[in-house]
């Protein structure tokens, strides 16, 4: 079963995430912070990431950065909020997806789905 990691800091969309590729068939860990996904990263592997861009305490650019550093294989999909500027530097950081919020599951799904293949 390949395993997703989800950092995000919004409690709804964070379960929302979590329930939906739980019943895709995925194992789901989660972090609700830039910090808990600093320890999570640094304790396991993982097929994907999906990291907000703004977090508290620890940047979701940075997480990016790191977990690219230290994995540079595993696939990375930020998800914004912010518009154009954080997109442009969690692409400059080598995220393999950018995705705006509010994004659509099926647009999701299809992301993890050629960032898997």
């Amino acid at each position: 079963m390949r395993k997703i990691l989800i950092i995000e800091d919004d409690d709804g969309l964070r379960d929302l995430l979590h329930s939906y590729l739980e019943e895709s068939g995925f194992a789901v860990v989660e972090a609700a912070d830039g910090l808990e996904g600093l320890e999570k990263i640094s304790g396991e592997l993982f097929d994907l990431m999906i990291v907000d861009v703004m977090l508290p305490y620890v940047s979701g650019i940075g997480l990016v950065k790191i977990a690219k550093g230290r994995h540079p294989e595993t696939p990375v999909i930020c998800i914004t909020g912010y518009g154009n500027s954080p997109e442009k530097l969690a692409e400059e950081e080598h995220a393999d997806r950018v995705l705006s919020k509010p994004f659509d599951l099926k647009e999701l799904a299809q992301a993890i789905s050629e960032l898997l293949s």
